[in-house]
Parts: C-alpha cells; sequence; structure tokens
C-alpha cells in the first residue's frame, strides 16, 4: 500500500488529480496553497520535490506507524526507533562508510552521476542558500523514512515470522525502487540493502543505518555540484 502511493501519489503533478478530495475535506486553503508551491512559485521545482519528501514521509512513516500503534498494538520502538543502544556496532557502520565513500567518489567522475545529482538541479552558485539548505533538509527526512519502512518496518516487523529471510524479503522492493536510478546505484542497492538489512537485524535499530544512508546521499550531492563547478571555490 505505502509502495503503490509512493508510485502514484508522490508526484506533485499528480496533486490535482486528489486535491478536490482536500476541499471536500474543508482543506482548501491547503489544497491552493500547495498547488500554487508546486505550479506556480518561481522555485516550482524545489517545492516539488519538497512535496515528493513529504508525501514520501507520510507512506514511509507515518501510514506503517499507524499500522504499528492501532492495528498490531505495538511499539515502534521494536520497528526500529529505539534509543537504548543507539550506538550498538557503531565500528560496522564506520567500516562501510569508509569502503562505500571512496566508490562514491570514483562514480561521481561519471556523466551519468552528474547528470542525475542532486534531484533539485543547481544552475548557479547563488541559489544554493536558503534552496540548498531546504532540499537537504527534506532529503534527509525522506531517507530516514526509507531506512524506517524497509529496515524497520520490513525487516524487524518480518523478523519473527521469517527469521533471516526477512533481509531478502525486503531487499527486493528494496531494488525496484532503484530502477530509474543509474545501472550502479541500482546494482549497488542490492547490496546495501542486505548490508543494511542485515544490520538492523542484529542492532534493532535503524538509526545509524539511516545516518549512514544519508551521509552517502549528501556526499553524492555535494560531488555532483562540485564536478559541476556550482559550489564556490574556497
Amino acid at each position: 500500500m505505502g509502495l503503490i502511493g509512493i508510485r502514484f501519489y508522490s508526484g506533485a503533478h499528480n496533486f490535482d488529480n486528489w486535491s478536490g478530495l482536500w476541499h471536500t475535506l474543508g482543506l482548501g486553503t491547503a489544497a491552493n496553497f500547495i498547488h500554487h508551491a508546486v505550479e506556480d512559485h518561481p522555485d516550482a521545482e524545489l517545492w516539488q520535490l519538497v512535496y515528493w519528501a513529504l508525501v514520501s514521509f507520510a507512506y514511509y512513516v507515518l501510514l506503517p506507524l499507524a499500522v504499528i500503534v492501532f492495528v498490531f498494538r505495538e511499539s515502534p520502538a521494536k520497528y526500529g526507533l529505539k534509543f537504548k543502544g543507539l550506538f550498538f556496532g557503531w565500528k560496522a557502520y564506520l567500516l562501510m562508510a569508509s569502503v562505500i565513500l571512496p566508490v562514491v567518489v570514483l562514480v561521481s567522475f561519471s556523466p551519468e552521476f552528474v547528470h542525475t545529482y542532486p534531484f533539485y538541479r543547481f544552475r548557479s552558485p547563488d541559489k544554493l542558500f536558503p534552496q540548498f539548505f531546504i532540499w537537504e533538509l527534506v532529503y534527509i527526512l525522506q531517507f530516514f523514512s526509507l531506512e524506517f519502512f524497509f529496515r524497520g518496518f520490513m525487516v524487524l516487523g518480518l523478523k519473527p515470522h521469517l527469521k533471516g529471510y526477512s533481509i531478502l524479503a525486503m531487499t527486493i522492493p528494496y531494488c525496484m525502487i532503484h530502477f530509474s536510478k543509474p545501472l550502479p546505484e541500482c546494482i549497488g542497492s542490492i547490496f546495501a540493502g542486505l548490508i543494511l538489512g542485515a544490520m538492523s537485524y542484529r542492532t534493532g535499530s535503524v538509526w545509524l543505518g539511516a545516518a549512514l544512508h544519508v551521509a552517502v546521499a549528501l556526499t553524492m550531492d555535494v560531488l555532483s555540484l562540485w564536478h559541476r563547478g556550482i559550489l564556490p571555490s574556497f
């Protein structure tokens, strides 16, 4: 259900198709505000991505949390949101970062990489503030959402029933959401899914996995901007 929602409702171009529901619910003012932001605003491209990230958060986090709390009658901590032992296994995550980040640097020299990232197409240094920070904040939110849904809700939720196979069950749809990405990233998502899934399975937490995911994503954005000459020289 969550992945269907992401596929068909996370694009801002689809908003007008169901904005009538907002008006029916008495949320017409909010619907008009969103329409203006994603269609008529001078930074409409940025707000379309903000919309995408927020809808992703709704389907990847809010909907599963509602199921956990009101249907399963369980604590979200059981699904990776616990803070006890937050830094358990940090050495393994640091090791993964030391392996992944150099690979990201090498891949960043490919034209396909530079053409893809960041999703918000900064075209000049004067757009870095505040647009860059707005974009990266919602980008971080989106990655936390991914980690919770795949490594928390799926892996830890299925763990009592599938044991270690819950990692494989999660990795398949996780790879599929990368089908529109560059081929190296799509292939890499399989290994990332297996490794991060195994770490979540072992630690019972998604926080360090989310931190690693964010670190890689921000590095990719910064490298792409650097290759394009958008970042100011120091």
